[in-house]
């Protein structure tokens, strides 16, 4: 299935099939939107409203998440980076805006690292906290994914986990509204995103992506001991409600501050009024963060 601009719906790239979808002037100049963890279409509705009247908008599902296909290869700066390649490619896009809420800040930074000719400008939406010298991190949350993932190989287990996750997918996402968002409303239709939260494909892809969180940020902190970032347009975001108690706000800040601080002119902005789902609750300030970038 094509859409109006001709681009397909689903279109190919080395680590599978990936959910495509393309709003604005087919003649624009492009941004392209990459959710966080578990995120994906459903996250950028009210994003592409404010934008796609002069800009040409893509947002995509990850291998494995959203209505994409299965993941060909596991989770990788290297699969994020092809990902991003086939997108790109499949607009027409030789050049892009890069916006990336929370993991898929490193995403955007990897990219923009290795593929400096193709990124225009950048928007990390209160990205991971990963600034240079983190080296491999430790993560509980990481392990606890790794643990999830070995009890669903063991014999007799994998129907237990596929019937667990038409409750547990859905349930997870509600927790995420209610713990991540200022808001805690959907921007798009409830029964198309619990249908995507019922598949236990997805789940599984997302705890793959989870689990692989440390080897991710290694594998950025390689990136960027050899390949520095261009000079380009670079603003980071902040979620003034995602900052918890006093030490991890200060932690969060000071990482924030400092991956602003990669670019010359870069410029780091606390959002008030805001969660961690950034594009439920502030697609205002999105879409201007995405013009103030563009110089539109």
């Amino acid at each position: 299935m094509r859409q109006a601009d001709g681009v397909p719906s689903l279109i190919s790239s080395p680590a599978g099939l990936l959910r495509v979808e393309v709003d604005g002037p087919a003649t624009a100049d492009v941004v392209v939107l990459s959710a966080g963890l578990g995120g994906g279409w459903f996250d950028w509705p009210a994003v592409v409203r404010l934008l796609a009247a002069d800009l040409r908008v893509v947002c995509f599902d990850r291998p494995g998440t959203g209505d994409s296909g299965p993941a060909l290869a596991p989770p990788s700066l290297a699969r994020e980076v092809a990902v991003l390649d086939a997108v790109l490619d499949a607009v027409g896009a030789p050049r892009a805006v890069l916006v990336g809420h929370s993991i898929a800040g490193l995403h955007v930074e990897g990219y923009a690292r290795l593929r400096p000719e193709r990124v225009a400008g950048a928007v990390l939406l209160d990205p991971s906290p990963e600034p240079p010298g983190v080296g491999r991190p430790f993560d509980g949350e990481a392990v606890f994914a790794r643990m999830l993932l070995a009890f669903g190989r063991v014999p007799g287990m994998r129907r237990l986990g596929r019937a667990l996750a038409g409750w547990s997918g859905p349930a997870s996402r509600r927790s995420v509204l209610r713990t991540g968002s200022h808001t805690h409303r959907e921007v798009a239709p409830l029964d198309r995103i619990e249908a995507v939260y019922r598949r236990p494909e997805v789940i599984g892809a997302i705890l793959d992506e989870l689990a692989a969180y440390p080897d991710l940020v290694a594998e950025l902190e390689a990136v960027r001991a050899g390949h520095p970032l261009p000079e380009l347009p670079w603003l980071v975001l902040t979620a003034a409600q995602a900052l918890g108690k006093p030490r991890q706000a200060r932690r969060i800040l000071a990482c924030h501050a400092r991956l602003a601080r990669l670019v010359p002119g870069g410029a780091h902005e606390l959002v008030q009024r805001c969660g961690h789902m950034m594009p439920l609750d502030r697609p205002d300030t999105v879409a201007e963060a995405v013009r103030r970038v563009k110089g539109v």
